[in-house]
């Protein structure tokens, strides 16, 4: 077993900060981040889901829950926001941290299907805090492609990134008939961080 695999292992019997950081280790490409988002990012995702026109939210990349407690405290109540996330220790954390909360251990892309299956409610908004840049382009089309199935007409995407480019490379918006807007940067974070929405064009359809 490797250093790298020892501090794992002793990781992912932690919980909050230490378990990402840990899931972190052995997956980097899946989880991305050494440190939870600052709550001031989840604050900002809250504001900008704050006029959507259903009320149920859907939250990919859950990971250990920073941003989803910035959502309750922005008004969003525990029946009205779904968590998904990929991996399933931090999943587990999630299902221990938000009791009763619906956590869905699954791959974002699956999103569609499986609202289908569950007759899920009408979804206003998706927040992400996946790390779309490090996905290869056929992943972030169907990751979109199933956010987007779920929406609701006027329905938003939000999604967080540290560069300053769209997340969502241009010609999937195109493809996808979505405009893309840069809603604003959180300097309070580790690194800053800046946050995207993204809605169906008047003239487009699914």
């Amino acid at each position: 077993m490797t250093k790298n695999d020892q501090l794992a292992d002793l990781a992912a019997r932690a919980e909050g900060p230490l378990l990402l950081w840990g899931r972190s280790l052995q997956n980097f490409r899946q989880v991305c981040s050494l440190f939870p988002s600052s709550p001031f990012v989840g604050r900002a995702m809250g504001w900008a889901i704050a006029e959507r026109p259903a009320g149920h939210v859907v939250e990919l990349g859950a990971g250990t829950g920073a941003v989803t407690r910035q959502l309750l405290r922005h008004g969003v109540a525990d029946e009205q926001l779904t968590l998904v996330e990929i991996d399933s220790q931090l999943g587990g954390h999630l299902r221990r941290s938000f009791p009763g909360m619906d956590v869905i251990i699954a791959p974002a892309q699956d999103l569609a299907e499986l609202w289908r299956e569950r007759d899920g409610p009408p979804v206003g908004a998706v927040v992400s805090t996946m790390p779309l840049r490090l996905f290869d382009e056929e992943t972030i089309l169907a990751i979109m492609r199933s956010s987007l199935a779920v929406l609701e007409p006027g329905g938003v995407f939000v999604q967080f990134t540290y560069r300053q480019r769209s997340p969502v490379p241009e010609h999937i918006c195109d493809a996808l008939g979505l405009a893309a807007e840069h809603y604003c940067r959180v300097w309070i974070n580790l690194p800053p961080a800046g946050i995207w929405v993204y809605r169906k064009r008047p003239e487009s359809a699914l």
